[in-house]
């Protein structure tokens, strides 16, 4: 025989065993336990499943190819495809009549395969497939393997429904599977993890799962709250050797604390005692920041907590001696921000921390690199010195003011300018002197440049600094009123007039009264000018007579006085401004409140200063019983029996009881009473003030 013809004999014999081989094979397992349909899926062999489903369709053996499984795994050719994660075998298998409630031989369905191949891809396309189709409780298996006594088990499905429950990361939109997963019973799972579980990897996703929910699903956490056996297991958290445990919890407590709803309930758990313990001995900025973010939203619930923190044992030197001396940028943003909620409008933790050296190292932050952390430590200080000379005086004392008004001098920063002068004017105090001084070295362009600043915070403590300003007395070089003019402040002034704070428009007139009117009743033209042009009147008239507050109506009357003062032409604009009327003067000169009532009287004195045109006409109106005086005259504040004596004088008229003479005698007299006995400096300079005005009158020069 040839060779050839050996060839053509071998290549005949190989294939008929190749036939008989694949008939073979269809039943035959391999040394992996598959059969041909297995391989097929294995490998992803489209066609190849494709021909063997379409052979075993002919011979009315479809189903039983579908559902052939394993040798030892027991896997159909679908459950195969999942763990295999062939997704375009699974899209392929399920167009076929497949029994989707297979189980492999560990009891595991489809779901749980895909969990626990730990292909994300392959789990959430199923999930989305079984949803459309509305065929099979994906949710179940996922739980029942989250609360599973098996570790690997639990692990993988904590981290399905961490992953399930996340944010979209494209979008940051929230999950969609939220209600779906709760309602199978998504919560009990979390308590029963909390409560029971020794699995560490379970816990951390647990963490997870709540950090996700808190502000997409707060029905988890108002549930939760009710249940103190879950948040005391969480709390004992702070206990465990895994730092990424401990971590998320101190994330989910301060979370949770922002909100006193929550934040309350575990102050009641036992919160402060294992965070106290915590803070004492774990020393590791990532950890313990959260921690003092919680901290700070609790002690702002109550003065009580504040009290019991600052006095914890030993907690202060921590706090002060290492804590505030740690170079952990988001650490030192806690652990600041917690001092600054810790003193709020609280004195006796004020005074104690200050007695424990805080302030040195809280003004030793105003160096640091960060605006972030400058930004903190200046509204800290601000917290600190709120209505508390004693440590406005530590403060002062360790050079706070050098160091602040250095850092407004270099920095642009708006946020970091307007903190730096709101604590500024709260480290001043009550002391005039220290308000000026502040004023001074800030300067008037500086100061009204500020105005521009996009914000509302720093305005009134701004245009408080202003009027101090304001009140220094006009020399031959230096006339701060015209400066603010020239600077172009009297427009921002105004503007103010239109806020919706009180505590910012009554700040606005005031200023306003001053630059048009100096001390001593000097009138200031170019000023009175400027406001005019600048709508003042048509604002102020308005104010004065259709806000409800009587406290700015009052002052806002004041400062058209004071517009007015010494100039016909512009009281005559003011008279003939729609609304405005002097009947609303003496409707507050019947106010239940004495101070303006008092208020309202000056209002019309100022009005009738040196002007007999109008003295004349409001003589011929209204008349004035003195015992309306005499009450404000034998008041025992100095100010109030000073300006109640100016009023007498000026409107003397007024009085028909007695004489001008005898009523310009009496007013007169009070004032130098005041000046020559009062122990007061600002008695005196008030007695000093009026008599100053009086000086200036045409009609009783000779009688004072």
């Amino acid at each position: 025989m040839t060779s050839a013809h050996s060839a053509r004999g071998s290549a005949s014999s190989r294939g008929a065993e190749s036939i008989d081989d694949g008939l073979r094979s269809s039943t035959t397992y391999d040394d992996n336990g598959f059969l041909p349909i297995h391989r097929a899926v294995f490998n992803g062999y489209e066609m190849t499943l494709k021909n063997i489903l379409d052979d075993a369709q002919k011979r009315n053996e479809l189903n039983q190819q579908l559902e052939i499984k394993t040798e030892r795994t027991d896997l159909t050719p679908l459950l195969l495809a999942v763990t295999a994660g062939r997704i375009q075998m699974i899209s392929f298998l399920l167009k076929y009549s497949v029994n989707i409630n297979a189980v492999d031989a560990n009891g595991n369905g489809i779901i749980a395969i895909a969990a626990l191949s730990q292909n994300e891809r392959v789990l959430r396309y199923l999930i989305e497939y079984f949803l459309t189709e509305n065929s099979y409780n994906v949710w179940k298996p996922l739980i029942k393997l989250y609360t599973s006594l098996s570790e690997d088990e639990s692990s993988i499905g904590g981290r399905a429904l961490e992953s399930l429950t996340r944010p979209k990361a494209d979008t940051n939109e929230e999950s969609p599977y939220w209600e779906l997963i709760i309602n199978n019973g998504l919560i009990p799972a979390i308590v029963d993890t909390l409560t029971e579980s020794k699995n560490e990897d379970a816990l951390i996703s647990t963490y997870m799962i709540l950090l996700n929910a808190i502000a997409e699903q707060p029905r988890i956490i108002h549930d939760l709250i009710q249940n103190r056996k879950a948040f005391s297991a969480m709390l004992k958290h702070t206990h465990l050797k895994n730092t990424q445990i401990v971590t998320l919890l101190g994330r989910l407590l301060a979370l949770l604390s922002k909100t006193r709803t929550f934040g309350q309930p575990i102050v009641d758990y036992g919160l402060f005692e294992p965070v106290m313990s915590l803070i004492d001995k774990e020393r590791t900025p990532e950890i313990i920041a959260s921690y003092f973010d919680c901290m700070a939203n609790v002690v702002s619930y109550a003065p009580v907590y504040q009290v019991q923190i600052a006095n914890y044992p030993l907690f202060l030197p921590v706090l002060i001696n290492h804590y505030l001396e740690e170079y952990d940028l988001d650490l030192s943003l806690a652990v600041m921000g917690f001092i600054r909620q810790l003193v709020h409008n609280n004195e006796e933790v004020q005074n104690l921390l200050a007695q424990n050296g805080a302030c040195e190292h809280i003004l030793g932050a105003l160096t640091a690199s960060s605006k972030e952390l400058q930004q903190i430590a200046i509204e800290t200080i601000r917290a600190f010195t709120e209505n508390n000379p004693q440590t406005q005086y530590i403060m002062i004392r360790e050079n706070a003011f050098e160091q602040l008004l250095g850092l407004l001098e270099k920095t642009s920063v708006a946020s970091l300018k307007i903190a730096i002068v709101r604590t500024l004017w709260t480290l001043c105090g009550t002391s005039s002197s220290r308000k000026r001084d502040v004023a001074t070295r800030i300067g008037v362009k500086r100061l009204i440049s500020y105005y521009g600043l996009k914000s509302d915070e720093h305005l009134l403590a701004l245009t408080d600094i202003l009027t101090e300003l304001t009140k220094r007395s006009a020399s031959v070089k230096v006339n701060i009123s015209e400066e603010i003019n020239r600077a172009g402040g009297i427009p921002s002034i105004i503007r103010l007039l239109t806020s919706n704070n009180e505590s910012l428009v009554l700040s606005a007139l005031r200023e306003l009264q001053l630059l048009a009117c100096a001390p001593g009743f000097i009138p200031n033209p170019l000023n009175q000018e400027t406001i005019v042009k600048n709508d003042g009147v048509r604002f102020l008239v308005a104010l004065m007579m259709h806000v409800k507050s009587e406290e700015i109506q009052v002052e806002a009357a004041q400062t058209l006085a004071c517009i007015a003062l010494a100039n016909s032409q512009r009281l005559t604009q003011i008279e003939t401004t729609l609304d405005f009327s002097y009947t609303r003067l003496f409707t507050l000169m019947e106010s239940i409140d004495p101070t303006v009532q008092l208020k309202a009287s000056n209002v019309l004195a100022t009005f009738i200063y040196n002007n007999r045109r109008l003295e004349e006409f409001l003589v011929q109106q209204y008349q004035f019983p003195f015992i309306y005086f005499q009450r404000f005259l034998e008041h025992n504040n100095t100010h109030v029996r000073c300006a109640a004596a100016f009023q007498v004088v000026v409107l003397a008229n007024l009085i028909p009881e007695q004489s001008q003479a005898i009523n310009t005698a009496i007013g007169c007299g009070v004032l130098m009473d005041v000046l020559r006995m009062s122990k007061s400096d600002d008695g005196k300079s008030d007695a000093a003030e009026c008599l100053c005005r009086l000086s200036h009158m045409k009609s009783i020069t000779k009688v004072c």
